[in-house]
């Protein structure tokens, strides 16, 4: 896994989905995503890292990276299912990981996560969109 302490929130993405991970100053792309957007805007941080993982159909997807960053083994056990009426509201969180230290940690699924770009399913036709 790869752990991003972000101030806001612990968050985490499966190693075998991160392709890379660069300084954001060093990012070309457009803007990454912050996934814990919801949670307030990004603290200024010293360092900050774009850790670009598989998105959806096998496209780059640049993720915000506030804070430390750390690569560790979890043990399977310790990933535990969210709630549905949590998992059905956020589906770019898919599990939460408690740690041995008794820390908690959000699993993001990339896959899940929209670029800003992207509409849902019938967005169009929603008339607050309009």
């Amino acid at each position: 896994m790869v752990h991003v302490d972000d101030p806001r929130a612990r968050w985490s993405v499966s190693a075998s989905e991160v392709i890379r991970i660069v300084a954001a100053a060093d990012w070309s792309g457009g803007a990454p995503i912050d996934v814990l957007a919801a949670l307030g805007h990004a603290p200024r941080a010293r360092s900050l890292r774009v850790v670009i993982a598989r998105g959806e159909r096998g496209r780059e997807l640049p993720l915000l990276g506030v804070g430390a960053l750390a690569v560790g083994d979890v043990d399977p056990t310790s990933v535990l299912p969210l709630p549905l009426l949590l998992a059905t509201r956020t589906p770019q969180v898919s599990a939460i990981i408690a740690a041995a230290d008794g820390s908690l940690s959000l699993l993001i699924e990339p896959s899940a996560v929209l670029f800003p770009s992207d509409s849902v399913a019938g967005e169009e036709l929603c008339p607050s969109h309009s």
